[in-house]
């Protein structure tokens, strides 16, 4: 009866490198219609004109726009009129960087954060979101370029720096990275005559020639000056026009030759079409157009005024004898008839729009500052009356600080720092006054400032401009007006959280791994302190972080002492000392999410209530720093933490600001933990094994004492422990120790899989891998009723032929054999033999053919595969 269960064979190991497939269960983010999360609307509104192009169809002329929102929009304007006369919302983007179009008056847009396309039909008014570009994580299309011939639609990306191109017949086409070690893929055009797409990477920058007939790439950029990206690339009539950023120069190409054999000052996005009838572009520089002839190599300036701005685009009306586009991002739409040499520019009456919020701020007196994505307006909130001021002229603020009733902004994209008295009326250039300018430092981002009052200092820290390498952490004399000291904390690193300890006049600082460019270090971020009591002021590197980790994303100095921070997805408790030996750092886990971004300046915020509160990864959460017991109250959508005057968090989500009372965040408005969920495993807490959790990567062994589960050691990477049970996000792997699930650190697996003949594994796709083999051993992470998932989506057919097992069990002394639906033992087995086991529910191990075995660990040794 029982002659065919199948005894544990010998069996090699094979091990295939594997994605979780685990299924968390989410907790529920608090909606906006519950009571706690008041949603006080969207606070920056302007026009941002990010790109236009002409397009010409059925004898009539349109301007097509690109306006920055929430989302953004697509904005059709009669050019005869000037007015819009269609207005189309780009769903799941907030920008829109690049714009294409066809002869036929289809006119495709590449967005960002999604990557997707859009496709409109200037005839029809029809509006198509064909998707996703890439199947990678790159969240820009730089640029777009299209093959009338084959009826491809190339475009370049970021951050993996990739090229993909669309057809409508075969969809989209990835065709990979442009080249190693370059994240942006900035600008393409595409020549049919040699069937060859140039492209403009970075960083640092580089010109590709790729030749998609013989597959063959060249860098052929020639330049002597340091630049980031080649940031606009125009072919025409065989000459090659590449826009360097960061320099405003445009080098001028001989396709014959593939050499430079000019180079101009240029501030306009790249130059026009040709002229026609003559070998003759048009560009812009220092607010005025310029006709460039290439072959003569000599430039004219045309009597033209642009405000101060450059040429967001350059497009040729033939029929009109016209060069004509946008002037700068708000607007303004200039027009120049070449045959009468006559220029007119005009303010487009253009829809404004609701912008992301990127950073937010708040002062002592209560008020609450917004910055709006990419071009920065800044709006003032005042909780009290419920009004709201928009500023302009500042930038996109990355950091802000107060000190003796004054604010300091730090700005993006020149890393510069303004102070703005608020009891003043704002005024562009004198009220905020700009302080200080690191960008000819190699910096873009003041990313922290930090305020001490007392001795009248700023600190600063820093992320370098693409190309560069290293963050800096500047102090800063508020009262000399001038820089004290400028460090770099550690070579290839940027600086993104910082701390004071007014007791002791230290300063701390944490970094990121990446550098300007998106380059990760080999070691690890960590923190930095500077003792200011020295004459020689050094940074000293904390060492008490052990592992690899992407960033100290907040730091906050409390007077107990201790420096509180956030590191990776972790709450992080250092305790500083004088002799490094006694120097500690306890580690508690927050989100089990992998960390998302190259540094972003996560918040750390003391109560009145004596907990800290805080963001990490869109995530709002409280500390009780008496036992560390973490509480979550929102996810997904919160970004900057402040506070008012008045017990008021505040934070950003999308274009809308919101608040909440501090103290209506109570332990009984919490989510509820994340709870681990194990595939075809129907306990949480078992006697013996139930599943194994292999670490990718080095992860932290907690010990559970009482309800605080306390760090003990670490555990290396490439190991797999059994596991015992669930408990929330947590890995029970016995003896009352846990291990966190990290997405990016941990994988479960719950059995293996054995085959007595050849048996194919199949790739995603569904295509053939190779064959796995009698005697080979396969993990297996989840499975349905056709086939065996054995990681990274690639799967074995379930057969006769496999067979699947979670474990096997070793009999020490006789005993009983049940079948299910039975109540009596069906045959009493023997001492010394072993079983494959292929499930377990509760007590009871399964041993194939309706037949099951009791565990009792007195009696048999469980092996978990």
């Amino acid at each position: 009866m029982v002659s065919n269960i199948t005894k544990v064979i010998s069996i090699s190991i094979f091990m295939l490198l594997c994605l979780s497939f685990l299924a968390p269960l989410e907790g529920k983010a608090v909606s906006e219609g519950d009571s706690i999360f008041e949603n006080l609307g969207p606070k920056v509104e302007y026009v941002n004109v990010i790109k236009g192009k002409m397009v010409s169809s059925q004898g009539t002329n349109y301007y097509v726009s690109l306006l920055q929102g929430e989302p953004a929009k697509l904005a059709v304007i009669d050019y005869n009129t000037k007015k819009v006369i269609d207005l189309r919302e780009l769903e799941g983007a907030k920008a829109a960087w690049s714009i294409e179009s066809t002869p036929n008056g289809i006119v495709y847009i590449g967005t960002t954060p999604n990557e997707h396309v859009y496709k409109y039909d200037i005839n029809t008014k029809e509006l198509v979101d064909l998707g996703k570009a890439t199947t990678n994580s790159d969240t820009v299309i730089w640029d777009m370029a299209y093959d009338e011939k084959d009826d491809r639609l190339f475009g370049v990306t970021s951050y993996g720096g990739r090229v993909f191109y669309y057809n409508q017949n075969q969809g989209f086409t990835d065709l990979g990275p442009v080249m190693s070690g370059r994240q942006y893929a900035r600008s393409v055009v595409y020549d049919s005559n040699e069937n060859t797409l140039y492209i403009g990477v970075g960083s640092p920058a580089a010109l590709v020639k790729w030749n998609l007939t013989t597959n063959e790439k060249e860098n052929i950029l020639e330049y002597d000056r340091s630049s980031s990206s080649v940031y606009d690339l125009n072919l025409v009539d065989d000459q090659l026009f590449a826009k360097m950023e960061g320099t405003n120069e445009i080098l001028h190409y001989d396709l014959e030759s593939d050499r430079p054999v000019h180079r101009f000052d240029a501030n306009s996005r790249g130059v026009s079409e040709k002229k026609p009838n003559e070998p003759v572009v048009f560009y812009s520089h220092n607010g005025s157009l310029y006709e460039y002839n290439y072959e003569d190599k000599i430039s004219k300036k045309i009597q033209s005024d642009l405000y101060g701005s450059s040429a967001v685009s350059l497009d040729i009306l033939p029929g009109e004898q016209k060069i004509v586009g946008l002037a700068g991002n708000l607007g303004r739409f200039y027009e120049y008839n070449y045959s009468q040499n006559r220029f007119s520019i005009k303010l487009l009456d253009l829809p404004p729009q609701f912008v992301e919020l990127f950073k937010i701020g708040s002062s002592s007196s209560g008020d609450i500052y917004s910055s709006g994505f990419i071009s920065g307006h800044l709006s003032r909130y005042n909780p009290i009356t419920a009004t709201n001021e928009i500023f302009s002229g500042l930038g996109q603020v990355e950091s802000v600080a107060e000190q003796n009733e004054r604010l300091y902004f730090g700005t993006y994209p020149d890393a510069n720092v303004f102070e703005y008295n608020p009891n003043a009326g704002w005024s562009k250039n004198s009220n905020p006054v700009k302080l200080l300018s690191l960008s000819e430092d190699g910096q873009t981002r003041p990313s922290v400032i930090v305020s001490d009052k007392k001795n009248n200092r700023l600190f600063i820290g820093t992320v370098p401009k693409r190309g560069e390498k290293s963050g800096l952490l500047v102090i800063y004399d508020v009262k000399k007006k001038e820089k004290v000291a400028q460090f770099t904390l550690k070579e290839g690193q940027r600086v993104v959280s910082a701390t004071y300890d007014e007791q002791n006049n230290i300063l701390y600082a944490g970094t990121s791994v990446y550098d300007g460019s998106g380059v990760k270090t080999e070691d690890g971020a960590n923190i930095f302190k500077i003792d200011l009591n020295k004459e020689t002021l050094e940074p000293e590197e904390v060492t008490v972080l052990s592992g690899y980790h992407n960033m100290v994303s907040a730091l906050r100095w409390t007077p107990n002492g201790k420096i509180y921070g956030i590191l990776d997805n972790k709450f992080i408790v250092y305790n500083p000392s004088d002799e490094k030996a006694s120097e500690t750092v306890e580690i508690y886990p927050i989100i089990p999410e992998n960390v998302l971004g190259m540094g972003r300046n996560e918040s750390l915020l003391e109560g009145e209530d004596g907990y800290l509160y805080g963001t990490v990864q869109n995530t709002l959460f409280k500390v009780n720093l008496e036992n560390y017991r973490i509480n979550i109250f929102r996810q997904g959508d919160v970004n900057t933490l402040v506070k008012d005057n008045k017990g008021y968090f505040y934070f950003n989500s999308g274009a809308n600001l919101w608040r909440v009372k501090q103290s209506s965040l109570t332990s009984d408005k919490a989510i509820t933990p994340t709870q681990l969920y194990l595939p075809h495993v129907t306990v949480t807490e078992s006697p013996f094994p139930i599943a194994r959790v292999y670490t990718k990567r080095p992860v932290l062994l907690y010990q559970k004492q009482g309800n605080r589960m306390v760090p003990v050691k670490t555990l290396g990477a490439k190991q797999a422990f059994r596991v015992y049970g669930v408990e929330g996000s947590y890995y029970h792997t016995g003896g009352g120790y846990y291990v966190f699930h990290e997405n990016s650190k941990t994988t479960p697996y719950i059995g293996r899989v054995a085959t007595s003949i050849p048996t194919p594994i199949y790739k995603p796709d569904g295509e053939l891998f190779r064959l796995m083999m009698p005697g080979e051993e396969i993990r297996v992470y989840n499975y349905d009723e056709e086939k065996y998932d054995v990681g990274s989506m690639y799967t074995v057919q379930k057969s006769t032929e496999v067979t699947y097992y979670t474990g096997s069990l070793t009999l020490l002394e006789e005993t009983p054999l049940y079948k299910y639906g039975e109540e009596e033992p069906v045959l009493t087995l023997s001492a010394g033999e072993e079983y494959f086991i292929s499930g377990t529910d509760g007590n009871k191990m399964d041993i194939g053919n309706g037949y099951y075995i009791e565990y009792d660990k007195n009696i048999m040794k469980y092996n978990k595969s």
